[in-house]
Parts: C-alpha cells; structure tokens; sequence
C-alpha cells in the first residue's frame, strides 16, 4: 500500500483495502461553512486594516479623492493652449481598504504612492505632457527620466525649468492608452515609489436617452423607470443604496438598469453588484471616472459568504448569483481604484477596454476572465494576479501591468478546470515587477505547512492540479510581450497538489475532491518574448510529494505518503522567438543549451517537453506591426 493511514476511526479496515487511486480521490475535501459572522482578521496587517492609527496606518485614514502632492500634470492636444489637469493620488497603507502588509517590500504610509491623471484624446492626436515635480526639488538630468513601457519609445525631454516634457502621437484606431514616468534619483526616492501614470482616453460622450442624473445617494432611492444612470460628481453609497446595512456602501444595481456613465468628474466611493436578470442580456458601465474602494475594509475581504461584512468581501463590480444565462458586462474608460477584494467578478462573454486597475495588497486580483472575454488596452497595477485567463476563447491585447508583491502577471488557473483553449495574449507590457519572494532554487517537493510557497509569482504562472486539460483542443498563444527589468520569474507553469487553505478566495464552496493520480496536460504557446534574464530560475513541470506528506479527507482522517511520488502527465511548450537580454545589453535567444543555467529554466516530470525555436517571420510581423 502507498500510503500509511493515520487516525482514520472505525473506518480503518476498509481503508485499508483500498487502491492508491481511491485514496487520492478521497485526499482534498474541504467543506464549505458559513457562519453568522466572519472575523478574518489574524495578523497585524489586518488589525491595522481594523484599527487605523497603527504604526502602519495613518489617523484617520486617507480620504478620497485626494490630489497628488507629487505631481503636477499639464497637456496639450494638436498643438493647443496647456490645460492645467488635476493629478489624483493613492497612498499605499493609506486607508483601510489598502493597509501595510510587512510582508511587502514597499515602505509604509505615506512613502509608497500611485498618481494618476486623465487626458481626453482622439484617434490621430499630437498629445504634448508637461509634468513638475512637486517636492524635494525638481527634475535633475542624473534622474534619468524616460516612460515605460520603454518598448513602446514614447519620447521625453527634460526642459531647462526642470519640468518634463512627453510626447505621444495616437494611433488611427485609438481606443485608449496608458503609460508611466520613470525615473530614480535614491533608494527612496523615484517612478519606482512615488508612480505617475498617465491615462489617454477617449472621448466619452455622456448618455442619452431614459437616463436618471445621479448627484447624491437621494437619486437612487427609486430609478424603477429608467434604464441608465448618469454619475456626473463625486458620491459615496450610504445606508438605503447598500445590500448590507449602514455603511455597507454597496449599490445593488437593479434589472432595469443597462447603462452606467461615469463623467470625468466622477468619483463612486463603493462597488456596483447586478441584479442578474436570467436572460444574458448586455449591463454596461463606460466613461472616464472612477469607482473607488477605499472605504472598505481589507480585514474583512473573506466575508462575501457570511452574514457579516458580507459587502467588505464583494468585488468591486459583481452579479448577483449564478444564473443559468449570467449577463454580459462591457466596460469601458473606467478606473477602480484602492479596491479592497478583487476588482471584479469572473466575466462571461465580457467585453473590456480602457480600464484601469490598482489594488495594493494579496486578493486584489484584477481582470478575472472567463469564456469568451475580451480585454483590450488596459492597465493593471494588482496586489495579486493580474490577467486571469480562466477560459476557453480569451483574448487580451495591449495590457500594461505592474506586478506588486504577490501573484502573477497571467494566470493560467487554479485548479483543473480552466481548458484554455484558444486563448490569446498579443501585446504584454511588463513595466515592473515587485516580489520578494520565491527564494532561489525553489524545492520541487510539494511543503505541506506551505503549498503555495509563492509560487504563483512570475510573469507567466500555473496553480493548476492533477486532471488539468489545457490546450487540448487549440493552444493558447502569448506572443509580443515585452518586460521592462528583470522578474524574479519569469515561468511557472506547474501541476501541483490543491491547496485548500486557498480555494476559498479562488472558488466558492471550498476544495473540490482531487484524485492526485489523474495525469494532466498542457499545452502552450509563447512567441516573441523579450525579458531580462529572471533573477532565479523559472520552474515548468509536475511537483512531488514528498515521503511523509500527508492529506485530510471527510471525517478529520488523514494519509500519508509512504515514498516520493511525482504527479504525472504531459506539457507541450513552445517557445518561439524568446529574447533574454544579457548583462553587456544584447539580446540572446533561449535555446535548450543554455535552459539551465542561472535565471532561465528549470524541468521535472517524465514528460515535459519544451521546443525552442526562431521564426523569423514572426519576428518580422512584430516590428511592422507592434513596434514604432
């Protein structure tokens, strides 16, 4: 028998008798249970989420909208006169919706900020920025000032007054786009710390039609005729908008509604929830405002399955249930700022562009994507996974993202049942990445006092568990991305075993029952891929269990293993045109001689295959179509 049995009752006859394959199928169950309340607070920073005025934290929290005391922003569009825009800050540790995690890399409040500003647009625009410098002097030459994504070679020029002057021509088809200012002047000190990110947008044209002004929370007691909401000016949700009580500060918005605008001037404090209507119909928000997330606490983000605090636990934009036919959401121009849980629910058949994302801490994912979604030129600066690819038919192109301290730029899924087939990425912009975490030569053998060992950071991740099927059908492509300085990883394309301490925030209803003898498969395709070499090797290929590790199953029984045993399957990966700039500046294609060295890849499992190839037509296609 492979595994030894502990404590397993009046049951322990049976079990004995029982196959390997039996015994792992019974390994992970975790059942889901609600209480009246839930208290998730266990650690520092989510008492310092509770009680603001912490070391951690500031007295009273930071209040919303807030102008950056960092920057100073102007622009000019086809050679017109400077408008004066109003730069908008973050504070990371600043609210109770984004407290200091001492895990993180990032000094605590108010020293790691995030300043963004608004620029309206059109297709074929001469936009001309002019940014100052607010404090501890203005630009110097040795700061080194220049935009990311550098791919994209978007000009700066550092004037004599000490400003910076930008220059960005729109594309014929512009739909939106954004970028940042980086720039380093000491440890402290820099784009790095202090961000500045600029949004080109659009013009959004205000509704029409059966539309309802909103100006206060008045405006929303009844909306029963109407079918669009207009939010044309800063408003938070109190009691009588929330679905929780007083101070729940979360709207339900109601069948009827189909539309939502958010004017420039905009700025929700709350989360938008959609009654679902059963009949997959179209519920859209578009426009160039926000919906912030600041007053909610992070300390609660688990509670969306519990009587209390159920709306601290809610995405910033949700449905309401499972429905047999769940609405369609489009989004488009929007921001959602300082969110506390992850930003949105797991789109079906969405439609998503222009929006922007920042989340500072773990479980602030950001675009959850499931069959049939579409996300196009969008910005991301997430506590946790950024693209979430958790269907058939995705599609992403032109994404910028900044990875914080935890979780992976995409992520391919959790668990067994995300097939991923024809998925596209195409245009994947990296302007940074912040892990502290995993430590060099991560060990192979799956640690059951920690699954999840930080193994869902690098820049391309899997957390998928035996019985994945990915690929099958059509391989997903992730071509033309473009990684501004070295990631910790850039891979980690793993099958390993569930963690149920996890599925919960993954998954509702908790583990589902894995048999850990099912072979897996996948299949993938990178092409034109241009990094810095990883800081530590990549990982591609199946974990071991350990000899001694051992599982709960139904009743608080437990197996362990007797011996090592490797999680099997098959992956098939493709790397096509995969550049790693190398210490002197040049650029140098991963080929299987040099896979294992130091910051590229590393394999285990009988069958896991890697093809590294140069296509260049491929090649060709990118600097004639994604490149300046």
């Amino acid at each position: 028998m492979l595994f030894d049995q502990w404590s397993v009752g009046n049951t322990s006859m049976i079990l004995r008798k029982l196959s390997f394959a039996v015994l792992l199928l019974l390994l992970v169950v975790c059942p889901s249970v609600a209480t009246a309340q839930c208290m998730a607070a266990t650690d520092a920073a989510d008492l310092a989420a509770i009680y603001p005025g912490t070391p951690q934290n500031p007295n009273p929290p930071s209040t919303y909208p807030l102008t950056s005391d960092r920057y100073a922003v102007q622009y000019r569009v086809d050679g017109g006169n400077w408008t004066d825009s109003r730069v908008y800050i973050s504070i990371y540790g600043g609210t109770t919706a984004s407290p200091f995690q001492p895990s993180t890399k990032y000094a605590a409040y108010p020293n790691t900020s995030m300043s963004f500003v608004s620029i309206p647009a059109h297709p074929n625009a001469n936009v001309q920025l002019r940014v100052t410098k607010r404090w501890d002097g203005s630009f110097l030459a040795s700061d080194h000032v220049y935009v990311r994504p550098a791919a994209k070679g978007i000009p700066s020029v550092l004037m004599p007054d000490g400003t910076v002057e930008i220059f960005r021509r729109t594309a014929p088809n512009f739909a939106g786009e954004q970028f940042i200012l980086w720039w380093g002047r000491s440890a402290t000190e820099g784009g790095a710390i202090q961000g500045l990110v600029f949004f080109l947008n659009p013009e959004y044209g205000a509704p029409t039609g059966n539309v309802k002004l909103i100006n206060s929370t008045a405006d929303l007691v009844d909306v029963s005729t109407y079918d669009t909401l207009d939010f044309e000016s800063p408003i938070a949700f109190d009691k009588g908008t929330d679905v929780e009580g007083a101070g729940a500060q979360v709207y339900q918005v109601p069948v009827n509604i189909n539309t939502i605008f958010l004017g420039p001037k905009a700025w929700v404090q709350g989360k938008f929830r959609f009654e679902q209507s059963n009949a997959s119909h179209v519920r859209r928000i578009y426009g160039p405002g926000v919906l912030d997330g600041s007053l909610f606490n992070y300390a609660y983000r688990q509670c969306r399955l519990f009587d209390d605090h159920r709306a601290d636990g809610l995405e910033s934009i949700s449905v309401d249930g499972t429905p047999e036919y769940p609405d369609h959401l489009v989004l488009d121009g929007i921001i959602e700022w300082d969110n506390d849980f992850s930003a949105l629910a797991i789109l079906s058949a969405g439609i998503v562009n222009n929006v922007k994302i920042l989340g500072w801490n773990g479980n602030n994912d950001a675009f959850r994507m499931g069959a049939g979604t579409t996300a196009s030129n969008v910005f991301v600066r997430a506590g946790d996974d950024s693209l979430e690819l958790w269907g058939p038919s995705v599609t992403v192109t032109n994404a910028t993202v900044w990875q914080n301290a935890s979780g992976g730029v995409v992520n391919l899924g959790w668990l067994n049942i995300y097939p991923g087939d024809f998925d596209l990425v195409d245009g994947l912009y990296v302007v940074r990445t912040d892990w502290p975490d995993p430590t060099p030569d991560p060990s192979w053998k799956a640690d059951e006092k920690d699954l999840l060992a930080h193994q869902d950071n690098g820049v391309i991740v899997s957390l998928m568990v035996p019985g994945t099927i990915f690929g099958h059908v059509q391989p997903p492509i992730y071509r033309n991305i473009f990684v501004d300085e070295a990631p910790r990883v850039l891979f980690s394309l793993k099958i390993l075993p569930p963690d149920c301490d996890l599925a919960g925030l993954k998954v509702s209803g908790g583990c589902p029952a894995i048999d850990l003898t099912l072979p897996s498969e996948v299949n993938l395709k990178i092409e034109n891929l241009f990094t810095p070499q990883s800081i530590i090797q990549s990982s591609i290929g199946f974990q071991i269990l350990p000899a001694g590790f051992t599982y709960d199953f139904p009743a608080g029984n437990k197996i362990k293993v007797p011996a090592d045993f490797t999680l099997t399957g098959k992956m098939n990966i493709n790397m096509t045109n995969v550049f790693l700039m190398q210490p002197n500046g040049s650029w140098a294609p991963l080929t299987s001689n040099d896979a294992n060295s130091v910051g590229n890849i590393r394999t285990n499992g009988e069958n896991v295959n890697i093809d590294y190839n140069l296509n260049l037509a491929a090649l060709l296609s990118l600097f004639t179509t994604k490149l300046p």
